[in-house]
């Protein structure tokens, strides 16, 4: 009996024994064999650092060689997340090595406390700061100095709207275009991150570097901007409250490009105190804007050019076809008015684009039709975005009757195509689609992109009806030595250009015919000019806006005459 209990009590232990020996064989084969990478990464993420090795982001050049977008190398102080101890001595130790205030310890607090992996502490260390922290580096404990680089604009205020500014992931310090040529080829200009691993032992001091992959640097871009057209272009332009230029070649390579007022780019790529985003967010000039690609006017006469084209091309006007302008013309009920309110007289094609009568394009308007117009008009550029490379184009609007309908849900009026064709109502254009308007007349290609990078060549598979293009390059020529830009644009080397006002409201009877200077500002008629220089052999084109100007003949097509002087007879 007293056997049979032995051996029952042996089997027990041996099953027992048995058991958790399978257990202990499960387990380790679990810790082994399936959560092997998962412990693992463990390990691995306690004794190696990752630190991720930053690419310098491409440069920004002009076609001259100046750098209007570089880097600035900046050292960034990190810590690991450590032992409540670790934490109370490092910041005991920085105490007086580095500047941080009140806030900035209180901040740093709270991502501890949130058991963040990695903590800023100072992202932009002075050389003296880094000098004092690398003497006693030995005494930290889970700190490191990382290398970096923060972007600066040379001359903020003049190619602003050009570069535009970048922000930074926090985290990784990767700068990322936000506006501008920095945003529409930021891939290009970012570059491919690096790494470096390193093993650490439990106080976060460096034992021994494991591997290391090199960051690939952006590329650096080249603009077809010449640096001092750019400043004297912007120089100009600065005399006015707001407004926009853009000089081009008949490439279609532009060589300026300003929007005023600017901004200054450096204030955005750092840091910036709440008060001074204020100053930029609630400014009601909007300075953040590019007031040539990212903002649409209704384009005033200049639209009277696409309109002529039209009418020519359909055969519903030859280059004699007269119209009567009494300074009127009745409509649905109402009186649309010339802007000569005396009347042209008998005009043909040629006079009623040099002296921009308003009533010959409300009749020839009437005739050919809105939806012929809109062709014409999306085969000058008007309508879609332009593909320069700036983040933010705008396309514009080109009114017609389902885009009424859709809208309003009512049917297009006849007076509505008579306003579209004087460039007024819900038509709405960018001033570098004017400026293409004027390219693609000129180098008799409807291809014509603008670009501000340089192109070898550019492709002219769909070409302008030449016999219409020269009716219409004479009478451009003809606002410049007679017509309505005659004061200012009447030349030596000869400018085709066409003025244009368009008004932000409609005027009261009294106000019809007044002095724009003594209207309020915000009331005034925006100015235009789009005009080529020489003539007849062209080489540039200049289009200039200024907003609530008072009027294209007297306020834009004179910026532009000083334009053309720079560009062809040196005259500064």
């Amino acid at each position: 009996m007293r056997t049979h209990s032995l051996n029952k009590r042996f089997h027990l232990v041996c099953s027992f024994i048995v058991l958790l020996s399978v257990i202990l064989v499960v387990g380790l084969y679990y810790l082994q064999i399936v959560y092997n990478q998962k412990y693992k990464l463990c390990s691995d993420r306690n004794r190696i650092r990752v630190t991720h090795l930053l690419p310098k982001r491409g440069r920004i050049l002009t076609a001259d060689g100046q750098v209007i977008a570089w880097n600035i190398h900046k050292y960034r102080l990190i810590m690991e997340r450590c032992s409540k101890g670790d934490f109370t001595k490092n910041m005991q130790l920085l105490s007086g090595k580095i500047s941080l205030s009140q806030d900035d310890i209180l901040s740093l607090e709270q991502k501890y406390k949130s058991r963040a992996r990695f903590m800023v502490i100072k992202d932009e260390l002075s050389w003296q700061e880094y000098v004092n922290i690398s003497m006693m580096f030995f005494k930290f404990n889970n700190i490191s100095i990382e290398n970096g680089y923060i972007r600066g604009y040379p001359a903020p205020l003049v190619y602003s709207h050009i570069t535009g500014y970048v922000s930074q992931n926090n985290q990784l310090q990767l700068q990322t275009g936000k506006s501008g040529i920095e945003s529409y080829c930021n891939e290009k200009l970012t570059g491919t991150l690096g790494s470096l691993q390193t093993e650490i032992n439990v106080l976060g001091k460096t034992i021994r570097h494991l591997s290391r992959e090199d960051p690939t640097d952006g590329e650096d871009l080249t603009l077809t901007i010449d640096s001092k057209l750019q400043e004297y272009v912007h120089g100009l332009m600065s005399e006015h409250k707001a407004g926009g230029c853009v000089v081009m070649n008949l490439k279609g390579e532009i060589l300026a490009i300003v929007s005023i007022p600017s901004y200054d780019a450096n204030m955005l790529a750092g840091k910036m105190t709440h008060a001074q985003w204020q100053s930029i967010s609630q400014n009601s000039l909007y300075p953040l804007m590019n007031r040539v690609t990212s903002c649409a006017y209704p384009p005033g006469s200049i639209f009277k050019i696409v309109v002529a084209y039209a009418a020519l091309c359909e055969g519903v006007i030859d280059a004699n076809t007269t119209v009567f302008c009494g300074g009127g013309i009745k409509q649905d009920g109402h009186t649309f008015h010339c802007w000569n309110r005396g009347g042209h007289g008998k005009v043909n094609v040629r006079d009623a684009l040099s002296y921009s009568c308003d009533c010959f394009f409300f009749e020839i308007a009437k005739k050919i039709g809105i939806d012929c117009i809109v062709k014409y008009a999306k085969l000058f550029g008007y309508g879609a975005v332009t593909g320069v490379e700036l983040a933010g184009e705008v396309a514009g609007l080109l009114p017609d009757h389902s885009w009424k309908f859709l809208k309003y849900g009512t049917t297009w009026k006849p007076f509505e195509t008579m306003i579209a064709g004087i460039g007024q109502g819900a038509l709405l254009a960018t001033l570098i689609q004017s400026a293409v308007m004027m390219a693609r007349l000129y180098s008799e290609n409807f291809d014509l992109s603008p670009t501000l990078l340089p192109v070898k060549t550019c492709r002219a598979e769909d070409k302008i009806n030449t016999r219409v293009g020269s009716i219409l390059k004479e009478a451009l020529h003809q606002v410049c030595v007679k017509g309505t830009a005659a004061n200012s644009c009447k030349v030596s080397y000869g400018i085709a250009g066409k003025t244009g006002s368009s008004q932000v409201r409609k005027l009261k009877k009294n106000m019809v015919g007044i002095d724009q200077t003594k209207i309020e500002w915000k009331y005034r008629d925006h100015a235009f000019f789009v005009g080529v220089a020489p003539y007849p052999k062209v080489d540039y084109v200049v289009a200039v806006f200024v907003e609530h100007g008072g009027g294209g003949a007297r306020v834009a097509a004179p910026i532009a005459r000083k334009i053309f002087d720079w560009l062809i007879v040196g005259v500064k």
